[in-house]
């Protein structure tokens, strides 16, 4: 009798594990963007950096939806080109939804050595990041000012 009641709580048990795994995942509204959401994709765009990897970096984008991506990529590109080292600290200042966009303000602060052997550039700017849902990521499709990402 124990058994039969064992076997028929672990069949309960695993039809309620089935019934969760099948149930359909709701996508979050672009209302749900907040700082839990902001500060990873913050986090991978420093690691990023300071793993010198600009694929990591271009991929945390949407460079069809941002304005003049192919010239965002290309001053990307010649920023990674250009340094030999890269370190970067992003502190969120500030979220806000926008329709289906949220926004990021960030302060921002990076030191990039030249592959040349000069001397480091120091940048501290506030940034604006705008991101957009992509599937089932949120991507970045604007920063400003651009001009953070390249060397003094």
């Amino acid at each position: 009798m124990r058994s039969c009641a064992t076997a028929i709580f672990v069949a309960l048990l695993l039809c309620g594990i089935v019934q969760a795994q099948n149930a359909p995942q709701q996508q979050p509204s672009p209302s749900a963007f907040d700082a839990q959401t902001a500060s990873p994709m913050l986090l991978q765009l420093s690691e990023a950096l300071q793993g010198h990897s600009q694929k990591q970096f271009l991929g945390l984008f949407d460079l069809d939806k941002m304005k003049d991506g192919p010239l965002f990529k290309q001053q990307i590109n010649s920023f990674f080109g250009q340094t030999e080292s890269i370190r970067a600290h992003l502190n969120l200042m500030d979220t806000s939804v926008d329709g289906d966009k949220a926004n990021i303000m960030v302060e921002a602060e990076m030191e990039a050595t030249p592959s040349n052997g000069g001397a480091p550039g120091r940048r501290n700017e506030r940034l604006a990041f705008t991101v957009v849902r992509v599937g089932d990521k949120w991507k970045f499709v604007e920063v400003q000012p651009r001009s953070f990402f390249s060397l003094p």
